[in-house]
Parts: structure tokens; sequence; C-alpha cells
């Protein structure tokens, strides 16, 4: 009976240490973090380069500073160059689509016109009163082609309209980046001072269990962001090395636009292969169709594999735990959920870890 109480009050302690987190977080996230965004990037970004300070400073002999330097140097250097080789190749095959681009558009529209010959004639053979019926719940609705093409307009004005929207923000994205990366090396640099100056402005212990806690945080973020990153790049590799012996066209191009489909929950790399496969069905290149076909079961098989798996080891959870707070995300919030969910699992054991929430153990 008292260890059932006992339990009973460390639960309802954690039910509402939970509650409160979730709050303050809503909060947080809502009102705070835009306002502070370009620091919050710097702290994930000194968390990103930490490791590669440290063997700096432990193997090279360096000073943290020069240590620090070196990194960002190094790895955001490295990045912005493969970036750039990437965004060149991008530009040749883009500047070849769009030589074919009239082509392909002719194509489209003369499968479509072709269903259309065939659909009515198949229409026009059909009994009157199946005829009045189908007329009958047509008319009033958008399933007509010129509908389709006038909706498909609409819809690419609007995309025009967020790319403009995008590249009238440069200006301010080309701010918060440097602004990022400043703060980035001064986090990195003086971490043990600004550290220690919030352990001592917070009463005991708070201020160190809030280090513990924000350490564990952005380390399990930092592995979730990874793991994707991870799953992303095999299933652009795969796609690249794939769409290459198949002799496809626009190979990078294809493959860029997979890896960053990877990224749709649910649908994944599914929302191009499928049409892309259909289509190639349906001009009547059946032999590419089966190749592509067959590359994307194999990046469906592998995707499968590994996704939980990796998730799962780089934030080290269950794997069972993880697909749990996948699926309770996704019901809950949609495709945010999707990432929402472990991220809130990884909040829960942080709070454990460091003693916040425990269950039947006194604080130590």
């Amino acid at each position: 009976m008292i260890i059932g109480v006992v339990y009973l009050k460390y639960f309802i302690k954690n039910m509402f240490m939970i509650a409160i987190g979730i709050i303050v977080g809503y909060l947080f996230i809502k009102y705070v973090a835009p306002l502070i965004a370009p620091f919050l990037l710097a702290v994930f970004l000194a968390f990103l380069i930490e490791p590669f300070v440290g063997f700096l400073q432990e193997r090279a002999r360096m000073p943290r500073a020069l240590a620090v330097g070196t990194a960002m140097l190094t790895i955001f250097g490295g990045l912005g160059f493969l970036i750039t080789l990437a965004v060149t190749r991008l530009i040749v095959e883009l500047v070849l689509l769009s030589k074919y681009l009239p082509r392909y558009i002719y194509d489209i529209e003369s499968v479509i016109l072709s269903w259309q010959e065939s659909a009515g004639n198949y229409y026009f053979n059909l009994p009157t009163d199946v005829r009045q019926f189908i007329s009958e719940k047509i008319t009033g609705t958008s399933y007509n082609l010129d509908n389709v093409v006038q909706n498909a307009q609409v819809l690419t004005g609007r995309l025009l309209n967020l790319l403009l929207q995008f590249v009238s923000a440069v200006p301010i994205w080309v701010v918060l980046v440097v602004i990022a990366g400043i703060a980035t090396y001064f986090m990195s640099k003086d971490k043990r001072i600004i550290l220690l100056y919030w352990i001592r402005s917070l009463p005991a212990p708070w201020g160190r269990k809030s280090v513990e806690v924000a350490k564990e945080i952005f380390q399990a973020v930092i592995n979730y962001v990874r793991a994707q990153l991870i799953l992303i790049s095999i299933t652009f590799l795969q796609t690249l090395a794939g769409l290459h012996l198949i002799d496809a066209p626009y190979v990078l191009l294809m493959a860029l636009v997979i890896g960053v489909a990877d990224l749709i929950p649910v649908l994944g790399p599914s929302s191009i292969y499928i049409p892309w496969i259909i289509w190639s069905f349906v001009v009547g290149d059946t032999a590419f169709a089966v190749k592509l076909l067959i590359l994307f079961g194999i990046v469906i098989v592998v995707r499968q594999i590994l996704e939980t798996k990796i998730v799962s080891t780089t934030m080290g959870l269950h794997p069972l735990a993880t697909m749990i707070s996948m699926y309770v995300g996704l019901k809950l919030l949609g495709a945010q959920g999707v990432v929402a969910g472990p991220l809130f699992l990884i909040t829960l054991k942080a709070f454990a870890s460091t003693g916040l929430l425990s269950w039947g153990k006194e604080d130590s």
C-alpha cells in the first residue's frame, strides 16, 4: 500500500513536470524562438562542430580559438565547396531540361488528348441512361481537362510566388547566416565561460541540471538530424547510382529531387518514383519503366530496413519506442508530428537521465 502511494506521488509529480514542460516549450517555440533564431542556430552549430574542435585541441595541440576557427573553415568551407559543385552540375542539367521542356509538354498534351478521345468514344458507346447518369454526376464538377489545366496554372502561379518570396528574403537569410556564424565562433570559443556564468546565475542545482538537460537534448537533436541526413544520403546515392546504370536523363537533378522527397512523411521517394514509373509505362517506354520499378523497390526496401534502426541507434531510443512516437506524433500533429514525436521522447529521456523525472527513486 505504501509503495503504491509512493509511486502515485512520483507519477503525479512527473505528469505535472511534463505538462509544465510542454507548456513552456510551446510558448518558447511560438514566441521566443523566432526572436533569437540566429543564436539558437549558433548553439546547434557549436554542438555540431564540438567533436572536431576537441579533436584539433587534443591531436594538433591547437588553442581553442584557433581550433574553432579551423573547424568552422574546414566543415562549412567543405560543405560550401560540395554545394557549389552540385549547383554547377544542376545548372547544366536544368539548362538541358529547359531545352527539351516544350517537347515533354507536347508529349503530355498528346497523351491527355488521346485519353480524352478514347474516353469519348467509349462514352458514346454506352447506353443512354448510363450516359445521362454520368453526365449528371460530372456536371458542375472540375473533372475535365480545361479545369485541370486551369488548376495547374493556379498552382504554378502560387509556386512562383513562393519562389519570388524566397528570393526576396535572401538578404534576410544572409544576415541570419552571418550573425549565426559569428555567434557560433564565440559560443564555441567561450563555451566554458558561458556555461559557468549560466550555472552560477541560477540557484543550485537548477543551473547544472538545466545545462545537462540542454546538452542531452541538443546532442540527441543533432543525432536525429544526422540520422535523417544519413537516410537521405543513402536514398540519394542509391538513386544516383541506379539512374546512372539505367541511363536515365537528368541523373543528378532527379536524384537530388528524390533525396529531398525522402523528407516527406509517409510518401517519401514514392511521390517521385511512382508518377515517373506510371508515365514511362504510359508513353510506351516499358523497359525503362521496369528498370525504374526495380530501382524503386531496392530503395524502399533499404529505406525501411535502415530507417528505424538508424534513428533509434543515433538517438539512443528503442526501435519500438521510436516507431510509436512517430505514429502517435503523425496522428496528433500531422506531418510535423513525425519529427515532434521522437523529439518529445528525447526530451523525456533527457529529463529522466538528469533526475528531473524519476519513478520511485529519491532524487539524488
